[in-house]
Protein backbone atom coordinates (compact mmCIF):
# COMPACT_ATOMS: atom_id res chain seq x y z
CA UNK A 1 0.00 0.00 0.00
CA UNK A 2 2.81 2.37 0.89
CA UNK A 3 4.64 1.59 -2.36
CA UNK A 4 1.46 2.29 -4.31
CA UNK A 5 1.13 5.65 -2.61
CA UNK A 6 4.74 6.52 -3.45
CA UNK A 7 4.26 5.65 -7.13
CA UNK A 8 1.00 7.61 -7.30
CA UNK A 9 2.71 10.62 -5.71
CA UNK A 10 5.60 10.47 -8.16
CA UNK A 11 3.30 10.04 -11.15
CA UNK A 12 1.33 13.09 -10.12
CA UNK A 13 4.59 15.06 -9.93
CA UNK A 14 5.60 13.86 -13.38
CA UNK A 15 2.25 14.78 -14.91
CA UNK A 16 2.50 18.20 -13.27
CA UNK A 17 6.00 18.66 -14.69
CA UNK A 18 4.94 17.65 -18.18
CA UNK A 19 1.88 19.88 -18.04
CA UNK A 20 3.95 22.80 -16.83
CA UNK A 21 6.49 22.26 -19.57
CA UNK A 22 3.86 22.32 -22.25
CA UNK A 23 1.94 25.29 -20.95
CA UNK A 24 1.49 28.13 -23.40
CA UNK A 25 3.67 31.16 -22.79
CA UNK A 26 3.01 34.75 -23.73
CA UNK A 27 4.52 35.72 -27.11
CA UNK A 28 8.12 36.85 -26.70
CA UNK A 29 8.40 35.43 -23.17
CA UNK A 30 10.56 32.47 -22.12
CA UNK A 31 10.26 30.96 -18.66
CA UNK A 32 12.07 28.74 -16.19
CA UNK A 33 10.85 27.25 -12.95
CA UNK A 34 12.26 28.50 -9.69
CA UNK A 35 12.77 26.33 -6.63
CA UNK A 36 13.59 27.16 -3.05
CA UNK A 37 12.09 28.59 0.12
CA UNK A 38 12.97 31.42 2.49
CA UNK A 39 13.49 29.10 5.47
CA UNK A 40 14.46 25.68 4.11
CA UNK A 41 16.99 27.06 1.61
CA UNK A 42 17.24 30.83 2.32
CA UNK A 43 17.33 31.44 -1.44
CA UNK A 44 15.60 30.64 -4.74
CA UNK A 45 17.31 28.83 -7.59
CA UNK A 46 16.83 27.44 -11.06
CA UNK A 47 18.37 24.74 -13.24
CA UNK A 48 20.91 24.99 -16.04
CA UNK A 49 21.96 22.32 -18.52
CA UNK A 50 25.57 22.72 -19.57
CA UNK A 51 27.67 20.99 -22.22
CA UNK A 52 27.22 18.67 -25.20
CA UNK A 53 26.32 16.13 -26.43
CA UNK A 54 24.84 15.10 -23.06
CA UNK A 55 24.05 18.14 -20.95
CA UNK A 56 25.13 18.15 -17.32
CA UNK A 57 22.55 19.50 -14.86
CA UNK A 58 23.51 22.16 -12.34
CA UNK A 59 21.49 24.40 -10.02
CA UNK A 60 22.18 28.11 -9.51
CA UNK A 61 20.83 30.75 -7.12
CA UNK A 62 19.17 33.66 -8.92
CA UNK A 63 20.85 36.79 -7.60
CA UNK A 64 20.04 40.30 -8.84
CA UNK A 65 22.76 41.64 -6.53
CA UNK A 66 25.79 40.05 -8.23
CA UNK A 67 27.22 39.45 -11.70
CA UNK A 68 28.92 36.04 -11.87
CA UNK A 69 27.50 32.82 -13.33
CA UNK A 70 29.48 29.96 -11.84
CA UNK A 71 29.31 26.52 -10.23
CA UNK A 72 31.78 23.84 -9.03
CA UNK A 73 34.04 21.90 -11.33
CA UNK A 74 34.10 18.12 -11.07
CA UNK A 75 36.96 17.16 -8.77
CA UNK A 76 36.94 20.60 -7.13
CA UNK A 77 39.71 21.01 -4.53
CA UNK A 78 37.52 22.63 -1.87
CA UNK A 79 33.81 22.51 -2.69
CA UNK A 80 30.84 21.41 -0.64
CA UNK A 81 28.30 18.69 -1.35
CA UNK A 82 25.52 20.13 -3.50
CA UNK A 83 22.34 19.05 -5.25
CA UNK A 84 24.12 17.96 -8.43
CA UNK A 85 27.64 16.71 -9.15
CA UNK A 86 30.26 19.20 -10.28
CA UNK A 87 30.67 20.05 -13.96
CA UNK A 88 33.21 17.83 -15.75
CA UNK A 89 34.91 19.61 -18.64
CA UNK A 90 36.11 16.28 -20.09
CA UNK A 91 32.52 15.11 -20.57
CA UNK A 92 31.59 18.02 -22.84
CA UNK A 93 32.88 18.14 -26.40
CA UNK A 94 32.26 21.88 -26.69
CA UNK A 95 33.75 23.12 -23.40
CA UNK A 96 36.82 25.37 -23.72
CA UNK A 97 38.86 27.12 -21.07
CA UNK A 98 38.97 30.89 -21.56
CA UNK A 99 42.51 31.94 -22.50
CA UNK A 100 44.26 34.83 -20.78
CA UNK A 101 43.42 37.69 -23.12
CA UNK A 102 44.09 41.23 -22.01
CA UNK A 103 40.63 42.45 -22.96
CA UNK A 104 38.99 40.05 -20.49
CA UNK A 105 40.77 41.71 -17.56
CA UNK A 106 41.91 38.41 -16.06
CA UNK A 107 42.74 38.77 -12.40
CA UNK A 108 45.29 35.96 -12.66
CA UNK A 109 46.46 33.52 -15.29
CA UNK A 110 47.38 29.86 -14.87
CA UNK A 111 48.45 27.68 -17.80
CA UNK A 112 46.80 30.19 -20.13
CA UNK A 113 43.49 29.88 -18.24
CA UNK A 114 41.78 33.03 -17.05
CA UNK A 115 41.11 32.90 -13.30
CA UNK A 116 38.59 34.75 -11.11
CA UNK A 117 37.87 35.34 -7.44
CA UNK A 118 34.52 36.68 -6.26
CA UNK A 119 33.85 37.87 -2.71
CA UNK A 120 30.42 38.60 -1.24
CA UNK A 121 29.22 40.96 1.49
CA UNK A 122 28.48 38.26 4.06
CA UNK A 123 32.08 36.99 3.86
CA UNK A 124 31.80 34.00 1.52
CA UNK A 125 33.87 33.69 -1.64
CA UNK A 126 34.46 31.51 -4.69
CA UNK A 127 37.37 31.17 -7.09
CA UNK A 128 38.07 29.21 -10.24
CA UNK A 129 38.60 29.47 -14.00
CA UNK A 130 36.46 30.91 -16.77
CA UNK A 131 35.27 28.63 -19.57
CA UNK A 132 32.85 28.72 -22.49
CA UNK A 133 30.28 26.11 -23.39
CA UNK A 134 26.68 25.64 -24.45
CA UNK A 135 24.18 26.30 -21.69
CA UNK A 136 20.40 26.04 -21.53
CA UNK A 137 18.12 27.67 -18.95
CA UNK A 138 15.76 25.21 -17.21
CA UNK A 139 15.51 21.44 -16.78
CA UNK A 140 14.78 18.67 -19.29
CA UNK A 141 11.06 19.54 -19.42
CA UNK A 142 11.70 23.13 -20.51
CA UNK A 143 12.61 23.69 -24.15
CA UNK A 144 14.69 26.85 -23.90
CA UNK A 145 17.52 27.19 -26.45
CA UNK A 146 21.13 26.21 -25.79
CA UNK A 147 23.65 28.98 -26.51
CA UNK A 148 27.36 29.43 -25.95
CA UNK A 149 28.21 31.58 -22.94
CA UNK A 150 31.07 32.33 -20.57
CA UNK A 151 30.77 30.75 -17.11
CA UNK A 152 32.90 30.15 -14.07
CA UNK A 153 34.03 26.71 -12.91
CA UNK A 154 34.87 26.86 -9.18
CA UNK A 155 37.81 25.02 -7.67
CA UNK A 156 37.34 26.61 -4.25
CA UNK A 157 34.30 27.61 -2.15
CA UNK A 158 34.01 28.75 1.43
CA UNK A 159 31.37 29.64 4.03
CA UNK A 160 27.86 29.86 2.56
CA UNK A 161 28.91 28.69 -0.90
CA UNK A 162 30.44 25.57 0.67
CA UNK A 163 27.37 24.69 2.76
CA UNK A 164 24.51 25.67 0.42
CA UNK A 165 22.52 22.98 -1.37
CA UNK A 166 22.38 24.69 -4.78
CA UNK A 167 25.53 24.20 -6.83
CA UNK A 168 26.31 27.77 -7.79
CA UNK A 169 25.03 31.23 -8.51
CA UNK A 170 23.63 33.13 -11.49
CA UNK A 171 24.21 36.85 -11.09
CA UNK A 172 21.54 38.91 -12.86
CA UNK A 173 22.80 42.37 -11.86
CA UNK A 174 23.37 44.83 -14.71
CA UNK A 175 26.92 45.43 -15.94
CA UNK A 176 29.04 47.84 -13.93
CA UNK A 177 30.29 49.46 -17.16
CA UNK A 178 27.89 51.10 -19.62
CA UNK A 179 29.87 49.68 -22.54
CA UNK A 180 29.05 46.10 -21.49
CA UNK A 181 26.32 44.22 -23.35
CA UNK A 182 24.17 43.08 -20.41
CA UNK A 183 23.82 40.28 -17.89
CA UNK A 184 23.85 36.54 -18.53
CA UNK A 185 20.24 36.61 -19.79
CA UNK A 186 21.44 38.44 -22.89
CA UNK A 187 23.76 35.52 -23.64
CA UNK A 188 21.12 32.87 -22.90
CA UNK A 189 18.59 34.43 -25.29
CA UNK A 190 20.71 36.14 -27.92
CA UNK A 191 19.60 33.57 -30.52
CA UNK A 192 15.93 34.42 -29.87
CA UNK A 193 15.53 37.90 -31.30
CA UNK A 194 11.88 38.09 -30.22
CA UNK A 195 12.87 37.78 -26.52
CA UNK A 196 13.85 41.11 -24.91
CA UNK A 197 16.36 40.15 -22.22
CA UNK A 198 16.29 43.74 -20.95
CA UNK A 199 12.96 42.90 -19.33
CA UNK A 200 12.61 40.02 -16.89
CA UNK A 201 10.49 39.17 -13.88
CA UNK A 202 10.91 37.03 -10.76
CA UNK A 203 7.76 35.69 -9.08
CA UNK A 204 8.40 33.97 -5.72
CA UNK A 205 5.87 31.82 -3.86
CA UNK A 206 6.42 30.17 -0.48
CA UNK A 207 7.99 27.28 -2.39
CA UNK A 208 9.51 28.01 -5.78
CA UNK A 209 8.22 30.40 -8.38
CA UNK A 210 8.86 31.53 -11.93
CA UNK A 211 11.55 33.41 -13.85
CA UNK A 212 10.17 35.13 -16.97
CA UNK A 213 12.46 36.64 -19.60
CA UNK A 214 11.03 39.08 -22.13
CA UNK A 215 8.00 39.94 -20.00
CA UNK A 216 6.34 39.14 -16.70
CA UNK A 217 3.90 36.65 -15.14
CA UNK A 218 0.76 38.68 -15.81
CA UNK A 219 -1.59 35.70 -15.53
CA UNK A 220 -0.63 35.35 -11.85
CA UNK A 221 -1.08 39.02 -10.94
CA UNK A 222 -3.82 39.82 -8.41
CA UNK A 223 -3.66 43.61 -8.76
CA UNK A 224 -2.19 46.44 -10.79
CA UNK A 225 1.55 46.93 -11.28
CA UNK A 226 3.21 49.74 -9.31
CA UNK A 227 5.97 51.24 -11.47
CA UNK A 228 8.92 52.83 -9.68
CA UNK A 229 11.89 54.63 -11.32
CA UNK A 230 14.96 52.39 -11.13
CA UNK A 231 18.61 53.33 -11.44
CA UNK A 232 20.75 50.83 -13.34
CA UNK A 233 24.34 51.32 -12.24
CA UNK A 234 25.83 47.89 -11.61
CA UNK A 235 22.84 47.17 -9.35
CA UNK A 236 19.10 47.74 -9.48
CA UNK A 237 18.52 50.74 -7.24
CA UNK A 238 15.30 52.48 -6.12
CA UNK A 239 14.72 55.38 -3.73
CA UNK A 240 12.23 54.91 -0.85
CA UNK A 241 10.86 58.12 0.64
CA UNK A 242 8.50 56.97 3.42
CA UNK A 243 7.32 54.00 5.46
CA UNK A 244 4.12 53.54 7.43
CA UNK A 245 2.70 50.86 9.73
CA UNK A 246 -0.96 51.10 8.77
CA UNK A 247 -1.55 54.86 9.25
CA UNK A 248 1.47 55.51 11.53
CA UNK A 249 4.33 57.30 9.78
CA UNK A 250 7.76 56.14 10.95
CA UNK A 251 10.17 57.40 8.27
CA UNK A 252 9.70 60.26 5.83
CA UNK A 253 13.11 61.74 5.14
CA UNK A 254 14.31 61.38 1.54
CA UNK A 255 17.70 60.18 2.76
CA UNK A 256 16.57 58.01 5.70
CA UNK A 257 16.82 54.84 3.62
CA UNK A 258 20.05 55.56 1.77
CA UNK A 259 20.65 53.62 -1.43
CA UNK A 260 18.06 50.83 -1.79
CA UNK A 261 19.18 47.78 -3.78
CA UNK A 262 16.75 45.09 -4.99
CA UNK A 263 18.58 41.85 -4.24
CA UNK A 264 17.03 38.41 -4.78
CA UNK A 265 20.22 36.82 -3.42
CA UNK A 266 19.67 38.22 0.09
CA UNK A 267 17.26 36.33 2.33
CA UNK A 268 16.11 39.07 4.70
CA UNK A 269 15.36 42.75 4.12
CA UNK A 270 17.76 45.26 5.68
CA UNK A 271 17.15 48.87 6.71
CA UNK A 272 19.47 51.55 8.13
CA UNK A 273 19.59 51.32 11.93
CA UNK A 274 17.40 54.40 12.45
CA UNK A 275 14.63 53.11 10.18
CA UNK A 276 14.86 49.63 11.69
CA UNK A 277 14.55 50.89 15.27
CA UNK A 278 11.56 53.08 14.32
CA UNK A 279 9.90 50.14 12.57
CA UNK A 280 10.29 47.87 15.62
CA UNK A 281 9.00 50.59 17.97
CA UNK A 282 5.99 51.32 15.75
CA UNK A 283 5.11 47.63 15.45
CA UNK A 284 5.39 47.24 19.24
CA UNK A 285 3.07 50.22 19.79
CA UNK A 286 0.55 48.85 17.29
CA UNK A 287 0.60 45.37 18.81
CA UNK A 288 -0.03 46.84 22.28
CA UNK A 289 -3.47 48.05 21.14
CA UNK A 290 -6.60 45.99 21.95
CA UNK A 291 -7.42 43.23 19.47
CA UNK A 292 -4.14 43.70 17.57
CA UNK A 293 -1.49 41.02 17.06
CA UNK A 294 -3.74 38.53 18.83
CA UNK A 295 -1.12 35.96 19.79
CA UNK A 296 1.79 35.75 22.23
CA UNK A 297 5.46 36.64 21.99
CA UNK A 298 7.87 33.74 21.85
CA UNK A 299 9.69 33.61 25.23
CA UNK A 300 13.28 34.74 24.85
CA UNK A 301 12.65 36.06 21.33
CA UNK A 302 11.06 39.53 21.50
CA UNK A 303 10.85 39.80 17.69
CA UNK A 304 9.10 36.45 17.28
CA UNK A 305 5.53 35.30 17.80
CA UNK A 306 3.95 31.96 18.67
CA UNK A 307 0.77 30.77 16.97
CA UNK A 308 -0.59 27.97 19.14
CA UNK A 309 -2.17 25.05 17.39
CA UNK A 310 -0.54 25.83 14.05
CA UNK A 311 1.02 22.51 13.12
CA UNK A 312 0.83 22.77 9.31
CA UNK A 313 1.68 25.54 6.83
CA UNK A 314 -2.02 25.96 6.10
CA UNK A 315 -2.86 26.24 9.79
CA UNK A 316 -0.02 28.69 10.28
CA UNK A 317 -1.25 30.94 7.47
CA UNK A 318 -4.80 30.82 8.84
CA UNK A 319 -3.64 31.71 12.36
CA UNK A 320 -1.53 34.59 11.04
CA UNK A 321 -4.41 36.02 9.00
CA UNK A 322 -6.71 35.94 12.05
CA UNK A 323 -4.17 37.52 14.42
CA UNK A 324 -4.67 41.03 12.99
CA UNK A 325 -1.07 42.08 12.35
CA UNK A 326 -0.60 45.39 10.46
CA UNK A 327 0.53 45.97 6.90
CA UNK A 328 3.66 48.00 6.21
CA UNK A 329 3.43 50.56 3.40
CA UNK A 330 6.34 52.04 1.46
CA UNK A 331 6.37 54.93 -0.98
CA UNK A 332 9.15 55.88 -3.36
CA UNK A 333 10.64 59.06 -4.72
CA UNK A 334 9.90 60.23 -8.27
CA UNK A 335 6.54 58.38 -8.37
CA UNK A 336 2.91 59.42 -8.16
CA UNK A 337 1.68 59.98 -4.60
CA UNK A 338 -0.79 57.08 -4.80
CA UNK A 339 1.91 54.55 -5.71
CA UNK A 340 2.69 52.50 -2.62
CA UNK A 341 3.97 48.98 -2.03
CA UNK A 342 2.19 46.90 0.61
CA UNK A 343 4.36 44.58 2.71
CA UNK A 344 2.04 42.03 4.25
CA UNK A 345 2.47 40.01 7.49
CA UNK A 346 2.87 36.70 5.65
CA UNK A 347 6.03 38.14 4.08
CA UNK A 348 7.61 40.30 6.83
CA UNK A 349 6.85 37.57 9.40
CA UNK A 350 8.27 34.91 7.13
CA UNK A 351 11.28 33.82 9.18
CA UNK A 352 10.38 30.57 10.93
CA UNK A 353 12.06 29.01 13.97
CA UNK A 354 9.71 26.02 13.84
CA UNK A 355 6.15 25.49 12.71
CA UNK A 356 3.92 28.04 14.41
CA UNK A 357 6.83 30.23 15.56
CA UNK A 358 7.43 33.18 13.22
CA UNK A 359 9.91 36.06 13.44
CA UNK A 360 10.40 39.36 11.65
CA UNK A 361 12.17 38.77 8.34
CA UNK A 362 14.04 42.08 8.42
CA UNK A 363 17.11 43.36 10.25
CA UNK A 364 19.31 46.41 10.76
CA UNK A 365 22.07 47.37 8.33
CA UNK A 366 24.61 48.22 11.00
CA UNK A 367 27.67 49.37 9.07
CA UNK A 368 26.26 51.69 6.41
CA UNK A 369 23.02 53.58 5.79
CA UNK A 370 21.73 51.38 3.01
CA UNK A 371 18.53 49.46 2.33
CA UNK A 372 18.51 45.99 0.82
CA UNK A 373 15.12 44.82 -0.41
CA UNK A 374 15.61 41.07 -0.19
CA UNK A 375 13.54 37.93 -0.67
CA UNK A 376 11.28 38.62 2.33
CA UNK A 377 10.18 41.92 0.74
CA UNK A 378 9.56 40.29 -2.65
CA UNK A 379 7.60 37.21 -1.51
CA UNK A 380 4.16 36.73 -3.10
CA UNK A 381 4.91 39.42 -5.67
CA UNK A 382 6.02 39.57 -9.27
CA UNK A 383 9.15 41.73 -9.38
CA UNK A 384 9.59 43.18 -12.89
CA UNK A 385 12.96 44.58 -14.00
CA UNK A 386 12.54 46.83 -17.05
CA UNK A 387 16.11 47.85 -17.83
CA UNK A 388 15.38 49.69 -21.08
CA UNK A 389 12.85 52.00 -19.43
CA UNK A 390 14.83 52.05 -16.17
CA UNK A 391 11.81 51.23 -14.05
CA UNK A 392 10.94 48.55 -11.51
CA UNK A 393 7.46 47.02 -11.35
CA UNK A 394 6.05 45.34 -8.26
CA UNK A 395 2.63 43.68 -8.03
CA UNK A 396 0.88 41.22 -5.73
CA UNK A 397 0.82 37.81 -7.38
CA UNK A 398 -0.31 34.27 -6.72
CA UNK A 399 3.02 32.89 -7.93
CA UNK A 400 3.12 29.22 -8.98
CA UNK A 401 4.72 26.77 -6.56
CA UNK A 402 7.39 24.35 -7.74
CA UNK A 403 9.16 21.65 -5.74
CA UNK A 404 12.02 19.41 -6.73
CA UNK A 405 12.60 15.70 -6.28
CA UNK A 406 16.02 13.96 -6.26
CA UNK A 407 17.81 13.44 -9.56
CA UNK A 408 18.13 9.67 -9.11
CA UNK A 409 16.13 6.85 -7.59
CA UNK A 410 19.01 6.15 -5.21
CA UNK A 411 18.97 9.67 -3.82
CA UNK A 412 15.20 9.52 -3.69
CA UNK A 413 14.98 6.48 -1.46
CA UNK A 414 18.26 6.83 0.46
CA UNK A 415 17.79 10.46 1.52
CA UNK A 416 15.51 10.76 4.58
CA UNK A 417 14.49 14.34 3.77
CA UNK A 418 13.39 13.84 0.17
CA UNK A 419 9.68 13.90 1.07
CA UNK A 420 10.06 17.11 3.08
CA UNK A 421 12.18 19.05 0.58
CA UNK A 422 11.55 17.39 -2.78
CA UNK A 423 13.42 18.30 -5.92
CA UNK A 424 11.85 18.11 -9.37
CA UNK A 425 14.80 17.62 -11.67
CA UNK A 426 14.69 14.27 -13.39
CA UNK A 427 15.87 12.63 -16.56
CA UNK A 428 13.65 11.15 -19.24
CA UNK A 429 14.79 7.56 -18.52
CA UNK A 430 13.63 8.01 -14.94
CA UNK A 431 10.24 9.20 -16.23
CA UNK A 432 9.93 6.03 -18.30
CA UNK A 433 10.94 3.81 -15.37
CA UNK A 434 8.45 5.42 -13.02
CA UNK A 435 5.61 5.30 -15.54
CA UNK A 436 6.29 1.65 -16.35
CA UNK A 437 6.57 0.76 -12.69
CA UNK A 438 3.38 2.61 -11.89
CA UNK A 439 1.39 0.85 -14.62
CA UNK A 440 2.77 -2.56 -13.58
CA UNK A 441 1.85 -1.88 -9.97
CA UNK A 442 -1.68 -0.81 -10.94
CA UNK A 443 -2.09 -3.91 -13.13
CA UNK A 444 -0.91 -6.14 -10.28
CA UNK A 445 -3.35 -4.54 -7.85
CA UNK A 446 -6.27 -4.94 -10.28
CA UNK A 447 -5.34 -8.58 -10.82
CA UNK A 448 -5.24 -9.26 -7.09
CA UNK A 449 -8.57 -7.47 -6.62
CA UNK A 450 -10.15 -9.48 -9.47
CA UNK A 451 -8.73 -12.73 -8.07
CA UNK A 452 -10.06 -11.97 -4.61
CA UNK A 453 -13.56 -11.32 -5.97
CA UNK A 454 -13.60 -14.28 -8.41
CA UNK A 455 -12.16 -17.01 -6.15
CA UNK A 456 -15.20 -17.36 -3.80
CA UNK A 457 -17.52 -17.72 -6.81
CA UNK A 458 -15.37 -20.52 -8.28
CA UNK A 459 -15.26 -22.32 -4.96
CA UNK A 460 -19.02 -22.01 -4.53
CA UNK A 461 -19.74 -23.36 -8.04
CA UNK A 462 -17.52 -26.40 -7.45
CA UNK A 463 -19.03 -27.35 -4.09
CA UNK A 464 -22.64 -26.63 -5.03
CA UNK A 465 -25.12 -24.37 -3.32
CA UNK A 466 -25.13 -24.21 0.42
CA UNK A 467 -28.18 -25.75 2.08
Amino acid sequence: MAMASVFCWLLLWLLNAAAGAGADEAPGVERARLYGNLNAYAYYFTDLQVGTPKAQLTSVIIDTGSHLLGFPCGGCDHCGRHLEPGFYMSQSKTAEWTPCKAELHCEHCFENRCQYTEKYSEGSSISGHWFEDYVKLGDVFQENPAVKARMGCHNSENKLFYTQQANGIMGLAPPEHKTATGNILHDLFRDKKHVDANRFAICMADWGGLLSVGGDSAEYHTGGVNWIPMQVDGYYTVHPKSMMVEDRLLAAGPYDFGKAVIDTGTTLTYFPTGVYNSLIATLDAYCALPDKCKTERLPGHPKCWRFKGATTPEGERAALSQANFPTIKMKFRYTEEDVEVIWRPEAYLGKRIRMGELCYAFAAMKQIDQTILGISWLLHKDAIFDVTSQRFGIVDADCPSHHKIPTSLWEMFSGPSWLLQPRLSISLPLVAVLLAGGFMLMACRFWRLFSALYAPRVEQSETGPLL
